[in-house]
């Protein structure tokens, strides 16, 4: 092999020197680079930490909300069953201080505007009348002003499998 000549032993030590200098620089770039990359990555992980928190402060926040919504649900519930209550005793009120009706007696006519529409069976409208306060009525008794009801046009009676229905009349 022929011997370098002292030019281009120069040049390839030129040449050597720049790609070692370019290397160097390379790999304070790449230093550089990870730095940013690692700071960046606790930059994400900081983001990430913070919006993970922040998403539970909203679900504590939403947790407790929905807990007075159920709560005054509750309580609204509440009112609204005391109103039906208020209402029952408002209708059965004005029932029991309605003007007779034509040809009534003020007790049958106070049975009759309390008496639901519904197709019920003697039993089932007895226990109505006596939830509503008639405690001392008897049965046979309340039998009879059905019979006075129907006879007078203001209740039906007829008769399913052997068990008298009744059916109030709107008159």
């Amino acid at each position: 092999m022929p011997l370098l000549k002292d030019n281009e032993r120069e040049q390839l030590r030129q040449l050597v020197k720049a790609c070692l200098l370019e290397i160097s620089k390379l790999k304070i770039e790449l230093k550089k680079c990870q730095t940013e990359s690692r700071d960046a990555g606790k930059l994400d992980t900081e983001l990430v930490n913070k919006k993970n928190q922040e998403i539970e402060e909203l679900k504590l926040a939403l947790e407790e909300k929905d807990g007075k919504i159920s709560e005054l649900v509750g309580l609204l519930d509440e009112r609204n069953k005391e109103l039906e209550e208020l209402e029952k005793i408002k209708r059965h009120f004005d029932a029991l201080t309605a003007k007779p009706k034509k040809d009534l007696t003020s007790f049958q006519s106070q049975v009759y505007q309390l008496l639901s529409m519904d197709k019920c069976t003697t039993q089932e409208l007895y226990e109505q009348i006596r939830d509503i306060g008639f405690k001392e009525l008897s049965f046979d008794n309340f039998n009879s002003i059905l019979r006075n009801l129907e006879r007078k046009g203001y209740f039906k009676a007829f008769k399913e499998n052997e068990i008298t229905f009744w059916q109030k009349i709107e008159n």
